[in-house]
């Protein structure tokens, strides 16, 4: 795990925010830590990484976290499930995923990859559900007419790519950067313009019930890193390099104007055409989740 602190000892509140991997979704709070706006509402954060959204929301949903940056998919779990599942911060305004594949292959668009194996990160995973999504949109059945593989992310992804476990996999900030400047891969999908509640600040509501407080200053601060994220790119390619240190200085600078310009969110807001989306897109993987409304799982209340 690894963890940021705001390092003062003076703050009233200490909060553990879990997140459900290393993503760039991330860089809205690690600002408000570097540039102490935590600090100045009486807020230490600690960021703790987990490996998936499964256990950080199990997590969450067990006390163990105050707060998870998740996939908006599972504020919407939890809500159907009554536990109060709630954005209360928009991070990620976008779908953060690309398909790539081995530069060589022929493979040209997702229909071109029927009966081959394709890599997801894990089942029920934002991933999978895009992916079993956008293949039933293609009149195609993602359990007979492809093999959905789980690859994990990152290295191991690329491991599978590179070895030809997969034919083609999925792939997010900063990888997709850095994978395409080596000259190896190629888009097959690109997902990354598709409005979507992809990942945000999440509680459950039985946090907020016992913090109201606490959860109007942590949205006051998150709010105002992204407006710093929006003006200065030193602050955010800062929280880039200090989320992926192993990232080269270029691809830094790269992957911090990519994500403002591209998918962080400018307001704190979720947009209600991406929380249309990521409905339509989980029931369709999961069809015991409710019909939800927006205000069901917005809690636009905290915002600023």
């Amino acid at each position: 795990m690894i963890a940021l602190h705001t390092g003062t000892a003076r703050a009233e509140t200490t909060l553990r925010i879990g997140s459900a991997q290393l993503s760039i979704a991330s860089i809205p709070v690690v600002v408000a830590i570097q540039q102490k706006l935590f600090q100045a509402e009486g807020i230490t954060a600690e960021i703790v990484d987990f490996d998936g959204g499964g256990p950080a929301v199990q997590a969450l949903a067990g006390g163990g976290i105050d707060l998870c940056i998740c996939a908006g998919d599972h504020a919407m779990r939890l809500a159907s499930r009554g536990l109060g599942g709630t954005v209360l911060v928009a991070l990620l305004d976008k779908h953060p995923y690309s398909l790539l594949a081995p530069i060589g292959s022929p493979a040209t668009d997702l229909k071109s990859l029927r009966d081959k194996p394709v890599g997801i990160t894990s089942p029920g995973s934002l991933t999978d559900n895009t992916l079993r999504f956008m293949i039933r949109k293609l009149g195609l059945n993602p359990d007979s007419d492809y093999e959905i593989i789980a690859a994990g992310t990152g290295g191991s992804m690329r491991a599978a790519l590179d070895t030809g476990s997969v034919a083609a996999g999925m792939f997010t900030t900063p990888d997709v950067q850095a994978d395409m400047a080596t000259g190896k891969y190629k888009f097959v999908a690109d997902f990354r313009e598709l409005d979507y509640m992809a990942l945000d600040l999440i509680a459950v509501g039985s946090w907020l019930k016992a913090n109201d407080a606490t959860a109007h200053a942590v949205a006051r601060a998150v709010v105002k890193a992204e407006q710093i994220i929006q003006t200065d790119q030193k602050a955010v390619q800062a929280a880039v390099h200090e989320r992926f240190p192993a990232l080269s200085p270029d691809l830094v600078v790269m992957v911090a104007k990519d994500a403002t310009e591209r998918s962080l969110s400018h307001d704190g807001h979720a947009q209600e055409a991406g929380f249309k989306t990521a409905l339509e897109m989980l029931r369709v993987a999961d069809p015991t989740v409710k019909e939800l409304n927006y205000q069901d799982v917005v809690a636009l209340r905290y915002l600023p």
